[in-house]
Order: C-alpha cells, then sequence, then structure tokens
C-alpha cells in the first residue's frame, strides 16, 4: 500500500513539472518596466511593457499651455505709476501672457510625493499700454514715453511684446499617486532669456489709419529670474508668477517689476 502511494505521489510531481517546463512564466522588474519571460516547450518568448501604475509614479505639473494676465509693479509694490512712468499705465485686456512648457524632468525626493523639477518652456508677454503714447529709448540711454495728442494720431493697440526662453526649477509636492485624487503645490524660480522685444501699435488719423511693428530691445532685460508658485487639484492648475528682476534694465527705465497670474488651460 506504501508503495502504491509512493508511485501515485512521483507521478503528481511528475506531471507538475512536465507542465512547469512547457510553459514557465517569470516576471522581472526594471525601474518602470516588467520584463515577461514565457518558457515554452520549444520557445522562449520576451515581453517589455511599462508597468500598470508607471503615470502615478511620474506626476508633475509643468508640462502643457499657460494662459495669463500680466501686471506691473512699482519698487513700492503699486500698480498706480508714478507720475514720471505714467505712460506706462497698463490696458490689461491687451496684456496677456502665453507660456509653452515643452519638456519636463522630475527628480524624485520620497517616491511621487515630493520631488524636483525642471524642464524648458517659451513664454510670449504683452504690456498693453493704455495711454495714447509712443515708447522710444534715446541712443539706448534711457526707454521712455511720448505723449501723442489725439488730435494727431490716436492709437486702437498700442502694446510692447517680449519673449523668453525658460528654464524653472522647483520644488514639488503631491498628496497622493493618483492622478485622479491629488493636490499639488509648486514653488521656485524661473529663469529666462530674452529671444525677442518689438512694439505693436495700430494707428488711426482722420480717415487713415496703419499698423506699426517695431524691432529694438527698448533697454529690455536680457535676463530674468523669477519666483513662482503653482497649485491645483488633479490637472486644474493655477499659477503665479513675479519677477525678481525688473523688466528694464538698471537706470535705463522705469524699475517696474512684471508679475503673471493665470492658469494651465492644457496640460500634456
Amino acid at each position: 500500500m506504501k508503495k502504491l502511494l509512493f508511485i501515485c505521489i512521483m507521478s503528481l510531481l511528475g506531471l507538475s513539472m512536465a507542465a512547469q517546463n512547457d510553459s514557465d512564466t517569470t516576471n522581472i522588474r526594471l525601474g518602470n518596466k516588467i520584463i515577461t519571460i514565457v518558457e515554452e516547450k520549444d520557445s522562449t518568448k520576451i515581453d517589455a511593457k511599462l508597468t500598470k501604475d508607471v503615470d502615478k509614479y511620474s506626476l508633475t505639473y509643468w508640462g502643457g499651455i499657460d494662459l495669463g494676465v500680466n501686471m506691473l509693479f512699482t519698487k513700492d509694490g503699486s500698480t498706480t505709476m508714478p507720475e514720471e512712468y505714467d505712460w506706462l499705465e497698463m490696458d490689461y485686456s491687451r496684456s496677456l501672457s502665453w507660456r509653452l512648457n515643452l519638456f519636463e524632468k522630475k527628480a524624485r525626493i520620497i517616491s511621487d510625493y515630493v520631488g524636483i523639477v525642471t524642464g524648458v518652456g517659451l513664454t510670449w508677454n504683452s504690456y498693453g499700454l493704455k495711454n495714447n503714447v509712443s515708447m522710444e529709448t534715446r541712443d539706448s540711454s534711457a526707454t521712455y514715453g511720448i505723449l501723442i495728442p489725439d488730435t494727431l494720431m490716436t492709437y486702437t493697440k498700442n502694446k510692447l511684446r517680449t519673449s523668453y526662453v525658460n528654464i524653472p526649477l522647483l520644488l514639488e509636492f503631491n498628496t497622493s499617486r493618483n492622478e485622479d485624487n491629488n493636490f499639488h503645490i509648486t514653488a521656485g524660480i524661473i529663469g529666462g532669456w530674452n529671444m525677442n522685444t518689438i512694439v505693436k501699435q495700430k494707428w488711426e488719423k482722420g480717415n487713415e489709419d496703419g499698423q506699426l511693428r517695431r524691432r529694438n530691445d527698448f533697454n529690455v532685460n536680457p535676463f530674468t529670474l523669477d519666483a513662482t508658485a503653482r497649485i491645483g487639484y488633479k490637472n486644474f492648475t493655477l499659477f503665479a508668477t513675479y519677477g525678481l528682476t525688473p523688466l528694464f534694465k538698471k537706470n535705463k527705465g522705469p524699475e517696474v517689476y512684471p508679475m503673471t497670474v493665470g492658469l494651465q488651460i492644457i496640460p500634456w
């Protein structure tokens, strides 16, 4: 009887080993990939795929398209310009900012809850001039505005536009690795290089009208440094930036500091 029982147990083990030899599966995890090795009787199949939670493990909210409104502040923190800068009064309906954040990379500190984010972005800032003035420079030594009497010419569109390449350095906090239930806060600095500065104008004079597009540096700072904060829930993100460097070069224009507030309209 014992001999018969031993033979049955060995037969079952043999069948089990044969089944494993016919088809054996091994999973190996490397970073955010799972490599599956399936060994069959006559072949071996290897398949590599992203893990199920890879998106949850790479949460960051820099990449996308931002839309905001620009403001200018004096060194005293006021949006009301002093008499010598009154030509720089803002038309906020024409003072918009577009930011295209093309690339982002995150260095994780605590899983995906805390990390350092960097990347590359492009920014177009417009500053609409409220008054009927022409923005000029005097031998590149100063930037100023000339008041144009309405009897001579009326500007229906008058704005300064600057374009930048940006590189951020941000500290990001997430409350969850699940992007459908995540509250996120980001703060840091953004460095910028001014690619282009122009003044765009549309004018009317009697029965005549026309457009002007003047390219000049207008003594705008070639490099910028902004403090920034971003806060949001899921894919809804609000942001604000404040210039740590003035808009114009020192002693070559009004000492004003740009600020932008807005929201991310298209997250990647």
